[in-house]
């Protein structure tokens, strides 16, 4: 079991709450795909490939936060499980920045290839999208609560686990239009919605991971 001593120990406290930033940029990501699906939507491609700009500088900023908390944790004594732990965390939250840019480069080639999106695909994208929103705002508050109340942060982690099941079942949704789609017509770009709808599955999957890493981490300081 871990030795988390919060409280007495400025330095994983500064790392937790560096996390806060990290996560916070993370968001920042999520929300400017979201914004690039909506542009798409209304066939607004000058407006979606600007979307498309911020979630690479934010995705960038994200990496640069991680690298500066991976050198925090370097530096001085930190018990070896906590410093694991930590890891995990900030590995983790970096993955769901890396799986939104991702999805977001699948996006920005259909402009490039002139890939109409189908209404009803991009509905479903929509919800996802709004899934992964809610996760990583989770997260957040998730990793608020490592310091405050342990307990709070175990209840969300569940939430999280919640709407990565959702995600799955969009997923599904998803792939039996896109199966349909490719029978009919369209082979071409069948290949690259699928690809769009596995890379937000898996941001989705990556939210859940960070969800179990803090219900581990809040598990062993209750």
């Amino acid at each position: 079991m871990s030795t988390w001593t919060w409280f007495s120990s400025k330095r994983e406290r500064r790392v937790i709450l560096k996390s806060l930033d990290h996560i916070g940029t993370v968001i920042e990501v999520i929300n400017h795909l979201d914004s690039m699906v909506n542009f798409l939507q209304k066939l607004d491609y000058e407006n979606a490939l600007k979307e498309y700009t911020l979630v690479n500088q934010k995705e960038e900023e994200a990496d640069r936060i991680k690298r500066d908390l991976i050198e925090e944790l370097s530096r001085g004594t930190i018990h070896p499980m906590d410093r694991e732990d930590l890891l995990r965390l900030i590995l983790g939250n970096d993955d769901i920045a890396a799986y939104a840019k991702a999805s977001a480069r699948r996006l920005k080639l259909m402009i490039e290839l002139k890939y109409e999106l189908p209404d009803t695909l991009i509905s479903v994208i929509k919800n996802i999208i709004e899934n992964i929103k809610r996760s990583v705002e989770h997260i957040k508050d998730s990793i608020n609560y490592l310091i405050s109340d342990p307990c709070e942060a175990i209840k969300l982690s569940h939430v999280i686990e919640e709407l990565e099941e959702r995600v799955d079942d969009l997923r599904m949704e998803a792939l039996r239009y896109i199966y349909k789609l490719c029978n009919e017509k369209e082979a071409c770009n069948c290949l690259l919605y699928k690809e769009l709808i596995d890379d937000l599955e898996m941001t989705a999957d990556k939210c859940e991971d960070v969800s179990d890493i803090i219900r581990s981490i809040a598990i062993s300081h209750t």
